[in-house]
């Protein structure tokens, strides 16, 4: 997949105005961290730096590259959330949630269970 070309509306790329450079209409980065997620991509760039940003998507198959520029972003973002647990603490997060639900969820199946039960009494009176 080509780099998307910038224009004047969208204007450059994250990582060309973190170089300060002029982005081109073949700019590697474009694509990946267009300048609708400045504020994303800033807090990437405190936690990894612009160089380590590059680097690793140098790195990277071109295939991955979208779901790195992603994982990027997401991990800045859960720092600026989060910054004493950051990603890790998302997770957390997420698991306590999904055992709430789980929970949750044993309870009700275990009041239909209880509710069949008394149905199959109720017609067994009338049988």
């Amino acid at each position: 997949m080509e780099a998307l070309r910038t224009d004047s509306k969208r204007g450059c790329c994250c990582v060309c105005i973190e170089e300060n450079k002029i982005c081109t209409r073949k700019c590697e980065f474009a694509a990946y961290f267009p300048n609708e997620v400045q504020s994303d991509y800033e807090a990437a760039t405190k936690l990894f730096g612009t160089t380590n940003i590059i680097s690793m998507m140098k790195l990277a198959s071109h295939e991955q590259n979208h779901l790195l520029a992603s994982s990027i972003l997401k991990e800045g973002a859960a720092w600026t959330d989060d910054n004493i647990r950051g990603g890790y603490g998302v997770i957390q997060k997420l698991m306590w949630e999904i055992k709430l639900h789980e929970a949750y969820l044993s309870e009700r199946k275990k009041k239909i269970s209880e509710e069949k039960k008394q149905i199959v009494l109720l017609l067994n009176q009338y049988i």
